[in-house]
């Protein structure tokens, strides 16, 4: 157990998932206690739900990173920010992080800049994107990135780990790069057993307006095709077989976006939801006692 109070400050802190994570530290004794000395947010619904789940005021907000200075900031011995990935994402446009660059995703150097500011530096910097961002198309830019923090004084340790593997049935793989101020050994944790599946997470009872379909239109062998309650030229096709084993189990056979298109079942994992604003995505496959799907 770790004696001292954490003191920790997020980047793109959203609604505070880190501060989650260091609160279910604290209730596992694994560390005495933490203290939030600031996070940085622009989206104003982000804002208010980070502040009401930490019981915080928003003064802690630091807002945009672009206008932080780094001698300014508090100390911390932790910073964590997982910077956007809209621009390292194979469900985005895919158009790097290069320092120049000037992508939603280039903000994850002003961390880098900031840590060269600060009078102090945190000990533990903990960064989190896509698994993408290991692909050769990003490898160099990673590299740069790495390198910059190992002038910075930093030792590195990297990952990509899957949620499924840590008591998530969801097939989310992220990136994780830990860095360690005066300090040469960490060790990622190890997978654990998973007996959950998406099922045991969705609600019993949702309003109806978040079905898509109505009744089967069609059966054909191990596939049937379900209509869409607004648009009558949109069908789904599924394949029971593949809905009995989990996983992806059809298409909608109108949608021109790969991702959004899948159909997926509740008998095995959850997918990776994408951070889009559209009003199309992943769609799941429930039964309902009426037998209509």
């Amino acid at each position: 157990m770790t004696k001292k109070i954490v003191k920790v400050g997020t980047f793109f802190s959203g609604i505070g998932s880190p501060e989650k994570a260091l609160e279910k530290l604290k209730k596992e004794g694994i560390i005495k206690d933490y203290e939030i000395k600031f996070f940085s947010e622009i989206d104003k619904s982000a804002i208010k739900s980070y502040c009401a789940i930490h019981n915080i005021d928003d003064s802690y907000n630091l807002g945009n990173i672009t206008k932080i200075k780094g001698e300014n900031l508090p100390y911390c011995d932790l910073w964590i920010g997982g910077f956007p990935c809209q621009d390292i994402s194979c469900a985005g446009k895919m158009k790097g992080f290069d320092f120049k660059s000037s992508t939603r995703s280039s903000l994850g150097w002003e961390m880098i800049r900031l840590l060269s500011e600060v009078a102090i530096k945190p000990k533990v910097v903990i960064f989190e994107n896509v698994a993408m961002i290991t692909s050769k198309k990003f490898r160099d830019t990673l590299t740069l990135f790495k390198n910059d923090l190992v002038k910075l004084g930093y030792t590195l340790f990297e990952d990509v780990l899957n949620a499924v593997d840590y008591g998530i049935p969801q097939t989310r793989k992220r990136y994780f790069l830990v860095a360690l101020l005066n300090k040469k050994s960490f060790t990622f944790p190890k997978p654990i057993n998973n007996t959950l599946i998406f099922k045991d997470f969705l609600e019993k009872n949702v309003d109806e307006k978040y079905y898509l379909s109505g009744k089967c239109v069609k059966r054909k062998l191990n596939k049937v095709y379900l209509d869409n309650k607004k648009d009558n030229e949109i069908r789904y096709e599924v394949d029971l077989r593949r809905y009995k084993n989990g996983g992806l189990c059809g298409v909608d056979k109108k949608c021109k976006f790969n991702q959004s298109a899948r159909i997926f079942s509740p008998h095995g994992n959850s997918p990776t939801l994408t951070a889009n604003n559209t009003s199309d995505n992943v769609k799941i496959l429930v039964e309902v006692e009426d037998n209509e799907n």
